[in-house]
């Protein structure tokens, strides 16, 4: 666990000198919330039952807008092929247990770190979006909790996204028909589990919003190093 540490310290340490990313991403989440009320106008009426949609869609869109070249510094610097050299045992050519064990610990560092530096403003921004949009303040403690767990519902989708569209020559289109489908059960319980008829926050929906979180963080992982595999030529080049 050791290396799943020091590559999330990495990354956020990285993250931290080029925080302006997470600003031009904050930003962008605000602006496709602001232009609903520029659209429909600023009655409360509108808005009121509009809100918790609009800002789940905004989430969505700001948290898998950055993945497209996730693994592109890494690739540069010649980080992935130092994390790739154990994976193809040399006299098989076979994928190595404890090579693959290790890229999988990677994407699973890689997906924490882009939650904690993209999931964590989101949550903090959005009691003041959720204010402009006029919507009920008891419905925001269930908000933040559902939000909290469909980001990473969102960050581990966009991880295996962006392992497989790893080395395309349009991998930002290819991703977004890849995850954008896979998206759209985390919207519809996150919406859900957003607006409970009382005031209580664990329902069912968000049961199954966490389940789904679960299944995802066993299977996001292997999916992408075997992806990274693939995409490297099952040679860590």
């Amino acid at each position: 666990m050791h290396s799943v540490y020091a590559q999330i310290k990495r990354d956020l340490t990285i993250a931290w000198r080029s925080r302006q990313d997470v600003a031009v991403m904050l930003i962008f989440f605000v602006i496709i919330i602001a232009l609903f009320p520029l659209a429909f106008g600023p009655s409360a009426a509108i808005l009121k039952p509009l809100a918790v949609p609009i800002i789940w869609i905004a989430a969505l869109l700001s948290i898998l807008a950055g993945f497209d070249s996730l693994f592109a510094d890494d690739v540069r610097d010649g980080w992935l092929d130092q994390i790739s050299i154990p994976v193809v045992d040399e006299m098989s050519g076979e994928p190595a247990i404890g090579g693959f064990y290790q890229l999988g610990l990677y994407a699973l560092a890689k997906a924490v770190a882009h939650w904690v530096k993209t999931g964590v403003p989101l949550l903090l921004t959005t009691p003041l979006m959720a204010i402009m949009l006029a919507m009920p303040l008891h419905q925001l403690g269930a908000l933040i909790v559902a939000l909290a767990v469909g980001s990473c519902c969102l960050t581990l989708l966009g991880i295996m996204g962006a392992a497989l569209a790893h080395g395309a020559r349009r991998g930002g289109g290819l991703m977004a028909l890849l995850v954008l489908p896979l998206a759209v059960p985390v919207l519809i319980f996150g919406v859900m589990a957003s607006q409970p008829n009382m005031t209580m926050i664990v329902t069912p929906h968000l049961m199954l919003l966490g389940a789904l979180a679960l299944l995802l963080l066993a299977l996001a992982p292997p999916v992408a190093a075997m992806a990274l595999i693939e995409s490297d030529g099952g040679s860590g080049s």
